[in-house]
């Protein structure tokens, strides 16, 4: 079996759509959505944004949970805690590289490679790039073009959002990478 850890409800899709086409992990989203209701931002609760992850999921052919960690009280010693059960004999253990381009994609990183002894590192952005390349790429076929657009639309709440869109116009059509 496999398993990714996504740091919320939509960088699954965004930054490993290729790979979750083609190998269907447990998929594990680690944060709930606050911050963005909490600075005002509409549309965009957990429910919603956990309804939209179950869509864009069942289109790409994955199994997901979901952590319940509040991102607005998302902690290294709170993550271990919960992280801990999925702790095994895992084929392969997906997890964010570390890129200092958002700290709770950078803290999922860490504790995973302290958790998991060998992990393949996905690539997410950085403070200065919002699409970036690693070792290897996965390119995608045409038909899987075409299924993560399908997924990536299922964020209607992230879209909408002047801060969030930028991030889904970045990856559309591009490849997708591994460290």
């Amino acid at each position: 079996m496999r398993i990714l850890f996504s740091p919320h409800s939509d960088d699954e899709t965004l930054f490993t759509a290729y790979t979750l086409m083609r190998e269907h992990p447990l998929v594990v989203i680690c944060t709930e959505s606050h911050i963005q209701p909490n600075r005002g931002d509409v549309g965009c609760t957990e429910e919603i944004r956990k309804q939209e992850t179950i869509n864009a999921m069942a289109i790409l052919g994955c199994p997901v949970v979901f952590l319940g960690i509040k991102d607005t009280e998302l902690t290294r010693e709170i993550l271990i805690d919960r992280l801990k059960p999925f702790v095994g004999n895992w084929e392969k253990v997906y997890a964010p590289y570390i890129q200092g381009g958002n700290s709770q994609h950078d803290l999922i990183g860490e504790v995973a490679r302290h958790l998991f002894p060998s992990i393949e590192r996905y690539t997410t952005y950085t403070k200065t790039e919002l699409w970036t390349k690693g070792d290897r790429e996965i390119i995608p076929t045409e038909e899987e073009k075409i299924l993560k657009i399908k997924a990536l639309d299922c964020y209607k709440s992230q879209i909408l959002l002047p801060s969030t869109r930028p991030h889904f116009l970045a990856v559309i059509n591009k490849s997708e990478f591994l460290i």
